[in-house]
């Protein structure tokens, strides 16, 4: 019959390099062996355990408590009599121990059998609860973070890899295939805009496109931080750092973005003095804990972004220069949508789109309608274009076919009206015939009476400047993007 216990030193190399504690007992109840680790665990040491019945084990000293009461019998064998428990059993029992030392331990019995014999030994195998609660909050860092890849990876499946990323304009081509570059190297990334262009989406987009798009992408907005709170949201804190702390305390957002990216929204509306707390974490690739002694290495790539120009933030010196040079490695504009309005009619497509699957409808704007919408000035750029878009289909009342113009709800027609359409056919200068060279002399001579002010020639013209823009760049004129400073802007509906 094959032994089915073989000789412990056979085994003592492999059980000793076990991260749990093992003790074998025999049939009589005497401990006959135990690893390294029991004794770490325990304090004890092998002339204290070794030979002692179990009933001995369960009264040391050392062992102020014991939950576990085959332990208290002289052998199994009496325990099986009595019980029947061991003799039946196929799964294992636990058991729990309070140590001298202050360690809680947790133990399972495992039971080893010949047929012959019936029980022959009994393996317990013993932990720390501390090692359990640990491994049991790491689960938790595991699932949580799981759960936060899970939700980008959604996210990015209809964002940074589908619909929400529509441009056709050169200007934004540019902006995307240097992001795209940036994006593969290390390096921190300012981004500069106005509120509602899509920095964010540019963000996620980088990080996407980065070596680190394994890791977590974490969102901050600063100007939503309560200055009260930002240290402890930012750089976590240890146990016991303040009232109403975290037992165990918590991780801030910079240390859970490890080797990820953080995106630090609205950077300029971070108090300064937090600026300078920032500026140490880059410097120095570690963090410390409010309340803690000891410092964590970090490895994270920093994107930041403001709605300002980061100028007259140094200048207000709101902004700290070197933590926006530090920040600045590389910086990326991105241009207003007034600067690109070609990019509205695939815009509105796509936002309609949106609507249309989740309100299962199938609408679309009319010719005459995307003119005028494409016509509005949006001071909240592409968040406002899309607010506008869902307000006229939802306003509509229609569930399939073209809105028209005379379709828009009372509400939604001045701010329509008010804006001027870009005609369908490209518009030109007065005089001016269609033959290349002549009407190339005609264009110079308008932009030169105009000094290069294309909203000046837009004016004139009564087209949308986008077209005076197409036949400039046509003829490799140069021109001024800026208005005059008398230009009024018609009342538009706010961003969401």
């Amino acid at each position: 019959m094959a032994e089915y216990f073989p000789d412990e030193l056979t085994l003592a190399p492999f059980l000793n390099a076990l991260d749990v504690g093992v003790i074998i007992i025999d049939q009589t109840g005497t401990m006959v062996w135990a690893n390294d680790k029991l004794y770490q665990l325990t304090d004890l040491t092998p002339a204290q355990l070794v030979g002692l019945k179990t009933k001995e084990m369960a009264k040391l000293p050392a062992i102020q408590a014991s939950v576990n009461p085959q332990w208290v019998k002289d052998s199994f064998w009496e325990a099986a009599r009595e019980s029947g428990y061991i003799a039946d059993s196929t799964q294992p029992r636990y058991g729990y121990a309070q140590m001298e030392n202050g360690v809680q331990l947790l133990s399972a019995e495992h039971y080893i059998r010949n047929e012959a014999e019936g029980l022959r030994y009994i393996v317990l195998t013993v932990q720390a609860s501390t090692d359990l609660l640990t491994a049991r909050e790491k689960i938790g860092e595991l699932e949580q973070r799981t759960a936060l890849y899970q939700e980008q990876l959604s996210a990015l499946h209809t964002r940074v890899l589908g619909q929400d990323i529509v441009y056709q304009s050169e200007s934004l081509s540019r902006v995307f295939e240097r992001a795209l570059r940036l994006a593969r190297l290390e390096g921190n990334i300012f981004l500069t805009g106005e509120t509602g262009v899509g920095k964010s989406l540019l963000a996620q987009y980088i990080h996407t496109m980065s070596a680190r798009s394994s890791g977590p992408f974490i969102h901050v907005n600063c100007a939503s931080l309560p200055a009260s709170l930002i240290e402890a949201e930012l750089f976590g804190y240890a146990e016991g750092a303040f009232t109403g702390a975290k037992r165990k305390g918590r991780r801030g957002v910079i240390e859970m973005g490890q080797d990820g990216t953080v995106f630090l929204d609205e950077i300029g509306d971070m108090p300064v003095e937090m600026q300078a707390k920032l500026l140490t974490v880059l410097e120095d690739k570690e963090i410390r804990r409010l309340g803690a002694e000891q410092t964590v290495k970090i490895d994270v790539r920093f994107l930041a972004a403001t709605n300002r120009q980061p100028e007259t933030l140094l200048q207000e010196l709101t902004l700290r220069n070197d933590l926006y040079y530090r920040l600045a490695m590389n910086r990326i504009d991105l241009p207003p949508l007034r600067e690109h309005p070609e990019d509205i009619p695939a815009l509105i497509g796509a936002t309609l789109a949106e609507f249309n699957e989740k309100h299962t409808t199938a609408l679309t704007l009319h010719p005459e309608l995307i003119e005028h919408v494409q016509a509005l000035p949006f001071p909240g750029n592409i968040r406002e274009l899309k607010n506008v878009v869902w307000q006229i289909a939802s306003e509509s009342g229609q569930t399939t076919g073209k809105i028209t113009l005379q379709m828009l709800p009372p509400e939604l027609m001045p701010t329509i009206h008010n804006s001027r359409a870009i005609p369908s056919q490209t518009a030109l200068p007065p005089r001016v015939v269609e033959t290349g060279t002549e009407e190339a002399q005609h264009w110079q001579t308008f932009c030169e009476e105009h000094q290069g002010d294309v909203y000046a020639m837009a004016d004139a013209l009564g087209v949308h400047r986008t077209t005076v823009i197409r036949k400039l760049k046509k003829y490799g004129l140069p021109y001024a993007r800026k208005p005059r400073v008398q230009r009024a802007s018609p009342k538009t509906v706010a961003p969401s």
